[in-house]
């Protein structure tokens, strides 16, 4: 990719006084010209977000490979579904610790720096993991350490890779470039599995050499976004180091607590996160053992919901501006309810094929919506802060989700503890249906 910019670029400005709300990035060059009758893809006539959003596609697809490869390597050295929640709750429960203490960091520190460090950290975790499995020393003890210790450096990259996109694009573009960002997560999650599949299949009479690649191309694919990083530069306005007290780690709180819409964000990513996503830990085994299948088709099941929420990502960043999220969340998290629960009664493989890409679509576009509902509500000042309990409320719930519902899984059965997960999201969707005002600011303000 050249590095001729794609906009001029935009000078550097002076820290604004502390009464002074920044609610958008000053990126005041108009996106380039053939860019702005396609609306969707508006955000590409900005250098910085287009380097920005290739280089992390690159490492995404990577990192997806490796999730893929451990959660069927975990299953294979142990055969339990609570191993793999373990590992789950493991990686994600330092998001729930620290993200909050990280989200006070993306809104004081340079974001970018930030972003830069961690990925060296985790590129070290990917070659860790294929120099063990290669050697013959992958033991659960070691994944469980690294699962841990990544889990501690994703806590405190999370907040502020939330956090950057509004750096690179003005407020115009924010909703676009918000939902092309979670297409990129997405078509990684579609790709990744593919790459993995097509790795294991190339190495079949060698299937651990199969896997060390897998990880070995995941080290190799944080080169791409580390590039990424260093060569863009993020209108970030970093806060005075003598500028007056602006609430610490408390002001997330509190400005979720003044504003009752934001905390029913929060929670119904809470509710998506716990007792919708559990299939998705659950898949190793589900595939195993319910489907029969091997690691290349436990792969591309992997493969399909990633195809559907890249398709939903897609579909998001198309619809008119004019079409409220608040709708979206609600009818696309009743969705979800439902098709976990039909997947939880399905035993053939294309029926459960299609499910996945479905619920791909609408996990996506509930997601999306809330983030992007969330990127718009907050002051620029507080938005590391909001998007760190963003960050709590969906990834950091997972492991909660995770261990849970792999003890339930051994105790009851895979398919009933994803059906126990249903009903309890659809009962939270049906209040959201019949209060629908829950959802919306004017709500908030009507108390």
């Amino acid at each position: 990719m050249s590095g001729t910019p794609l906009t001029k670029p935009h000078e550097p400005q002076a820290p604004l006084p502390q009464d002074t709300p920044t609610y958008e990035a000053d990126v005041s060059s108009p996106p380039r010209r053939i860019l702005r009758g396609l609306k969707t893809f508006e955000p590409f006539g900005y250098r910085d977000y287009t380097y920005f959003f290739f280089g992390a596609l690159l490492s995404n697809i990577g990192t997806w490979t490796q999730t893929v490869a451990l959660g069927w390597v975990v299953y294979q050295l142990t055969g339990s579904s609570s191993s793999l929640g373990l590992v789950n709750f493991l990686t994600g429960i330092p998001v729930f610790l620290l993200t909050i203490f990280a989200g006070t960091l993306a809104d004081r520190l340079d974001r970018r720096k930030l972003l830069v460090v961690s990925q060296f950290i985790l590129m070290g975790q990917a070659i860790a993991f294929a120099a063990l499995n290669q050697t013959g020393h992958f033991t659960m003890a070691w994944i469980y350490g690294l699962s841990l210790a990544g889990g501690v450096v994703s806590a405190f990259m999370f907040p502020a890779w939330q956090a950057m996109v509004p750096d690179l694009v003005p407020r115009s573009s924010l909703l676009n470039a918000i939902a092309l960002s979670s297409a990129q997560f997405n078509a990684a999650r579609l790709i990744g599995p593919m790459v993995t599949a097509a790795i294991i299949a190339a190495f079949s009479a060698n299937e651990q050499l199969g896997i060390t690649a897998v990880f070995v191309i995941n080290a190799t694919s944080f080169l791409f976004v580390i590039w990424a990083l260093t060569v863009i530069r993020p209108n970030q306005v970093l806060r005075a180091a003598d500028a007056p007290d602006d609430g610490g780690l408390g002001a997330g709180l509190a400005y979720a607590r003044k504003h009752p819409h934001v905390a029913m964000h929060l929670l119904t990513a809470v509710m998506l996160t716990i007792f919708g996503m559990p299939f998705m830990t659950l898949l190793p085994a589900f595939a195993a053992d319910t489907l029969g299948l091997g690691s290349t088709g436990y792969s591309a099941l992997m493969g399909f919901n990633g195809a559907g929420a890249l398709i939903g990502a897609l579909t998001v960043a198309s619809l008119p501006r004019s079409v409220k999220r608040e709708s979206i969340i609600r009818y696309s998290l009743a969705a979800m309810a439902v098709g976990v629960l039909a997947l939880s009664f399905v035993r053939a493989y294309v029926p459960v094929a299609v499910l996945l890409v479905a619920l791909g679509a609408v996990f996506l576009a509930c997601v999306s919506s809330i983030n992007t509902n969330l990127q718009t509500a907050v002051p620029n000042e507080l938005r590391g802060r909001v998007m760190a309990l963003f960050v709590v409320s969906f990834m950091g719930m997972m492991p909660f989700g995770s261990l849970a519902f792999g003890a339930l899984a051994d105790a009851i059965g895979v398919t009933w503890a994803i059906f126990a997960g249903s009903i309890v999201l659809l009962t939270y969707c049906i209040m959201l249906l019949l209060k629908p005002r829950l959802l919306c600011e004017t709500s908030a303000k009507s108390r």
